[in-house]
């Protein structure tokens, strides 16, 4: 959580902008206020990701399953305009950790929390499945501890239990399914059609995180997970005996062997009622979180609507054990790599499967830069390049002329940890070159940007850097002016970002 940049939205339909709650390759998440005090939390999708209809149409289908579940274990939607020129959605501002924040910060729970935490759970599918859902993606990211006891959040791929939405019967005939690996059930890794019951099975390796620290079916390699989710018995010994049944039941491979919800509160049996829903770490971090609102909310003038008694939805940190692994960036991997970073499975008719992680509260992951002859085909510059090494820069020669600069594009990027760790040594690489240069704001793309000091060289000078990815591009551009150097500068910076593989 951190204070708005001064580039940044200051309204968003009619909530005033207080903050940045996370951020991430494919959109970001804001803390906002409503006309009546009361905190939200704002998804915005990144600008460049509003021209494409598939991403803006799946951004539809999440605010119309948002919208059908409004029960007390969700984050009610207030509002959304997911046709506006950058598509937003507006929900209660859930205050609470994500389960595997929690299990990261103060490891597994106890027996008769995760007792609490199956049954607040099984009350929560039961309402999404009520609506007519199946919510798709059901993992500790996407499980938030409120004070007052547990919160689904995230309906982004939620599809309806009736059949395909509206717009989907393409990707249905492509074979493309979404989900996060260590999660999912045997049905959605193999991409068949999914019902209610593909919930309880990641319900199931939700708990089993909870109580032993990582999901049953995390192996050395995205693809070993989804083997073994669809063909390997998991290893429960690590579940408290009392929960062991629970467990085993939700993770069933054939669908129609699993639990009901109904039969589900009956295996849990009643829980006791508790002032305190969770351990004393949770409470900590609630207050953590309440101390940095505060700051936020101290440093907006006087006279601004004060909210009280927030229902306070934190970004979920993502969880390095169920991560992808480092991709290699050779080419003859550029196929999958690039897959293995959206949060999409493409199911080949051989039953081979490439993962891509959902980014929107995670950091940038790009995992290969392009060739100079790729970026040739890529980047608006129309002279011929001169060199093959895009790692000391792709050179165009041009006549001078502003459609066919002389150019300079450079990619740096950092490998090597997960996201988190990969995106944060990027950035103190990126700061540190940018001390003392001047800020390029409202770009419309990437984390941050500077415009470097012009040269003999160079007319004007960009570099923008998007979680682990930073671009460099000069162009010399005479006798034209600076402003229409900048803005072809901006041109050619989003298409060098486009053009690497994440």
């Amino acid at each position: 959580m951190k204070a708005l940049e001064p580039s940044g939205p200051t309204h968003i339909g009619p909530f005033r902008v207080l903050g940045v709650l996370g951020q991430g390759g494919m959109g970001r998440v804001l803390l906002g206020a409503g006309p009546d005090g009361r905190l939200v939390a704002v998804k915005q999708v990144l600008a460049h990701f509003a021209d494409d209809e598939g991403f803006r149409a799946r951004f539809r289908r999440e605010v119309t399953a948002s919208r059908k579940v409004a029960g007390a274990y969700t984050a009610a939607v207030i509002d959304a305009d997911p046709d506006a020129p950058t598509p937003w959605l507006a929900s209660v501002f859930v205050a609470g950790p994500s389960l595997g924040a929690v299990v990261k910060a103060a490891g597994v729970l106890p027996e008769d929390v995760v007792r609490r935490l199956a049954a607040g759970l099984t009350s929560a599918l039961a309402e999404i499945h009520r609506a007519g859902l199946v919510h798709r993606d059901l993992k500790p990211d996407n499980v938030l501890l409120a004070e007052d006891g547990v919160r689904v959040i995230d309906l982004g791929i939620a599809r309806e239990t009736e059949g395909e939405a509206e717009g989907d019967a393409g990707l249905t005939r492509t074979g493309l399914v979404v989900g996060s690996p260590a999660y999912m059930s045997p049905e959605q890794a193999e991409g068949k059609p999914l019902t209610p019951a593909s919930d309880v099975f990641s319900l199931g390796s939700v708990l089993a995180m909870a109580a032993t620290g990582r999901s049953p079916f995390v192996g050395p390699s995205t693809f070993q997970t989804l083997y073994d989710v669809v063909h390997t018995e998991p290893d429960l010994s690590g579940v408290p005996a009392g929960l062991r049944e629970v467990v085993a039941g939700c993770l069933a491979k054939d669908p129609a062997a699993r639990p009901s919800p109904a039969r589900l509160r009956e295996l849990i049996g009643p829980v006791a009622p508790a002032g305190r829903q969770w351990p004393d770490a949770v409470y900590g971090m609630l207050a953590a979180q309440r101390a940095e609102i505060d700051g936020l909310l101290g440093g907006h003038p006087a006279g601004d609507p004060e909210p009280h008694a927030p229902e306070p939805v934190p970004v979920p940190v993502p969880e390095p054990q169920d991560a992808p692994p480092p991709q290699s960036p050779r080419r003859g991997r550029r196929r999958i790599t690039a897959l293995a970073a959206a949060g999409v499975l493409l199911v080949a008719g051989t039953g081979v499967v490439a993962y891509v992680r959902d980014r929107m509260n995670a950091p940038g992951a790009y995992t290969a830069v392009p060739t100079c002859r790729e970026a040739a085909r890529a980047l608006p510059l129309s002279a011929p390049v001169n060199s093959s090494d895009a790692r000391s820069g792709c050179t165009w020669e041009g006549s001078g002329l502003a459609e066919a600069p002389r150019a300079l594009v450079r990619w740096d990027l950092s490998l090597g940890g997960d996201a988190a760790a990969d995106a944060a040594t990027q950035k103190r690489r990126f700061q540190g070159e940018a001390a003392g240069q001047r800020e390029a704001a409202r770009l419309g793309f990437g984390t941050e940007a500077y415009w470097g000091s012009p040269g003999a060289d160079w007319t004007c000078v960009l570099a923008v850097r998007e979680g682990n990815l930073s671009v460099w591009t000069g162009l010399r551009a005479k006798p034209y002016t600076k402003a229409a150097c900048e803005t072809k500068a901006k041109e050619v910076a989003r298409a060098a970002l486009k053009a690497a593989t994440r």
